[in-house]
């Protein structure tokens, strides 16, 4: 009995002891983001964000579907996403802050209460030759051989799509964020007024 005391005790010390920092201290997933991309930039690939963007909407055309249109606004998202992976070593959708994907995204919409459909395809190319002229495609297979990571790429529900990739060492890692339409509420909106001056 005296142990689990001396643990309550402990961890309630440490919550304290969280509580009290300041919030400077705490990086928001915004903050890790900043700090991912800003530390990036010597390794990001934008030629192989663009043949991987090209790859998407050419699997999209062969399957009779639209193409999908760059978002610039997530491509943050995706580039912060890949270097995290890469500089933890590890693949997935949940940072190595422990924020999953709903969480990121929410982050980079402060107050949304309602997300637009939103996917993610992320992948590792390992003992690559980063100079491959096929590492584009090598990293696309892999989307394409994977039946969720398929879906993503046919999905009727996205309008647009984010690219970033990294590479360091014998390493590449992508990530793609697809994005669908806004979702429209009436949250914050100006209601009409009838003749009357009333609202509804």
């Amino acid at each position: 009995m005296v142990r689990k005391l001396n643990c309550l005790v402990v961890l309630s010390v440490c919550a304290l002891v969280v509580l009290a920092l300041p919030a400077k201290a705490r990086e928001t997933y915004r903050q890790l983001m900043a700090r991912m991309v800003s530390s990036g930039l010597q390794v990001e690939r934008p030629d192989l964000e663009s043949q991987l963007f090209q790859m998407a909407n050419q699997y999209r055309k062969s399957k009779g579907l639209r193409g999908l249109v760059l978002n610039q606004s997530a491509h943050d998202a995706s580039l912060a996403h890949a270097m995290d992976m890469m500089q933890h070593n590890f693949m997935g959708h949940v940072a190595s802050s422990g924020h999953d994907f709903d969480s990121r995204m929410r982050a980079l919409r402060d107050g949304a209460m309602n997300l637009p459909s939103m996917g993610e395809n992320a992948a590792r190319l390992s003992h690559a030759d980063v100079g491959d002229p096929q590492a584009a495609q090598k990293i696309f297979q892999q989307w394409v051989s994977s039946p969720p990571h398929r879906h993503a790429l046919v999905s009727r529900d996205y309008l647009s799509v984010a690219t970033g990739v990294v590479a360091q060492g014998d390493k590449i890692y992508a990530d793609q964020i697809f994005v669908g339409p806004e979702v429209m509420t009436n949250i914050g909106r100006t209601l009409p007024e009838q003749a009357d001056g009333s609202l509804y």
